[in-house]
């Protein structure tokens, strides 16, 4: 059993948020796109990803933007607060997963498949823009968990010996926590908006949800976050468990889901 000291030792691995991405999200949350820009220039590892990021097929700029104020300026508010968050957890994924079959290119093009879909629902459902945020930081449990799960193999696999558990429920009896409980506490330490949070651990599919205006966005990334984690790198990865899927939780937006994001 991992101790809560020990636990804390892992969230260790997570750092703050530096002074230069600090600075541009507290920027960004006035409107100022341009000061913004030049704060996350001062992080040139930073830069460094934005690039690789933009310019990538996956945004289809027509026009390679080579500059921090043409990348915000391209991306808008919003899309530039969900990148940073996104460098984030970038820059604490390991190069080569000590739990899952996973390398640093691989958890990147999970990542960026997350964060275009949940782009996409956000914009045809209209969602509050603010939102994008969450696929970003969604996925951040995932490293700390496989870091917990390498120091704890002969646990793990003593756990999974004797019943058909998902990786939450492993989780939990190896550590007393579960992944909502590990990405939440890494968003509050990241100052990420407090009704995001919500959003996400309501995300999980672990409450009922009725009458709130989250309720309908935590539908959608519940799926979201199941479909991405159903692709086959993922599945080879052995990281599809990560969260148990809730069916009686999606079902009411099951078909405009399918609609939005289309089933491959």
């Amino acid at each position: 059993m991992v101790t809560p000291q020990q636990i804390g030792e892992y969230l260790k691995r997570v750092p703050p948020l530096p002074e230069a991405i600090g600075s541009s999200l507290n920027y960004l949350a006035q409107g100022e796109l341009a000061t913004a820009a030049k704060a996350a220039s001062a992080d040139p590892a930073l830069i460094h990803y934005l690039k690789q990021i933009v310019n990538s097929a996956a945004y289809g700029f027509k026009q390679e933007l080579k500059d921090p104020m043409q990348i915000f300026s391209a991306l808008g508010t919003q899309r530039a607060k969900q990148l940073l968050y996104a460098y984030m957890v970038h820059s604490v994924a390991p190069q080569k997963w000590g739990y899952f079959a996973l390398d640093k290119d691989g958890f990147g093009k999970f990542q960026l498949s997350f964060m275009q879909r949940w782009e996409r629902v956000v914009s045809t459902l209209e969602i509050d823009e603010k939102f994008m945020s969450a696929a970003a930081i969604m996925s951040a449990g995932l490293i700390v968990a496989d870091a917990i799960f390498a120091d704890r193999a002969s646990d793990v696999a003593l756990i999974k010996g004797s019943g058909d558990f998902d990786l939450d429920t492993i989780l939990e009896r190896v550590s007393r926590l579960r992944f909502e409980q590990l990405v939440a506490t890494i968003a509050k330490k990241w100052d990420v908006e407090s009704d995001v949070i919500k959003l996400v651990s309501l995300a999980f599919g672990k409450e009922e949800c009725e009458g709130d205006d989250l309720c309908t966005p935590a539908r959608f990334l519940h799926l979201l976050l199941f479909y991405e984690l159903s692709r086959p790198a993922m599945l080879d990865a052995g990281a599809n468990s990560f969260i148990s899927f809730n069916p009686e939780f999606s079902m009411p937006v099951l078909e405009r889901f399918e609609e939005i994001v289309g089933v491959e």
